[in-house]
C-alpha cells in the first residue's frame, strides 16, 4: 500500500512538472540514500534543510529534511504537494497564528509565525501526502530528537 501511495504522489508531482518543465530540463535519477545525502547537514539555526532538485518560475520540487520544529508558514503564491518519505512528525493545519510576520527570506508573500491554535493536526509517516492550498497556515512539529524526509513540490498559481 505504502508503495501505491508514494507512486500516486510521484505521478501528481511529475504532472505539475509537466506543465513547468521547460526544454532546458535534463533527465535526473536519484536513489533515496543520495538525495537524503545533500540534506544530510543541519543548518546552524536548526531550520530545514532543503535542495532544489528542479527550479522554475511556476514550480520547484526540493529534498527536504527537518530536524526540529518549523514556524507557522503561510505562502500567499505558492500551493505546496508534500511525500513524507522517512520521520514522523505532526502537522496543524489553519487556524489562527500568533505573531505573523513576513518571511526575512525577502520572498513576496511569504510569512511565518511563533504558533498556531484552533487548527487540525494530522499525523505525518512515511507514504502520506498532502496538498496544502496557497494562504492556508501550516506548521509541522517533530517529536524530540526527530527527524523528518519528505519531497515538497511547489506550484505557483
Amino acid at each position: 500500500m505504502r508503495a501505491i501511495l508514494l507512486a500516486v504522489a510521484a505521478v501528481a508531482g511529475l504532472s505539475v512538472a509537466a506543465f513547468a518543465a521547460d526544454k532546458t530540463d535534463a533527465f535526473k535519477y536519484m536513489t533515496k540514500e543520495q538525495a537524503f545525502d545533500l540534506v544530510k547537514t543541519p543548518k546552524a539555526d536548526g531550520s530545514a534543510t532543503s535542495v532544489f532538485y528542479a527550479n522554475h518560475d511556476v514550480f520547484s520540487e526540493q529534498i527536504v529534511q527537518r530536524t526540529v520544529s518549523g514556524k507557522v508558514e503561510t505562502h500567499e503564491l505558492w500551493t505546496d504537494y508534500m511525500v513524507i518519505v522517512e520521520g514522523n512528525a505532526t502537522i496543524t493545519i489553519g487556524g489562527t497564528v500568533k505573531n505573523n510576520a513576513k518571511n526575512p527570506n525577502g520572498q513576496a508573500g511569504e510569512w511565518l509565525g511563533e504558533s498556531s491554535t484552533g487548527g487540525k493536526v494530522y499525523e505525518l509517516k512515511p507514504g502520506v501526502t498532502m496538498i496544502i492550498p496557497k494562504g492556508l497556515p501550516h506548521w509541522m512539529q517533530l517529536p524530540k530528537n526527530g527527524k523528518l524526509h519528505y519531497v515538497a513540490f511547489k506550484y505557483k498559481g
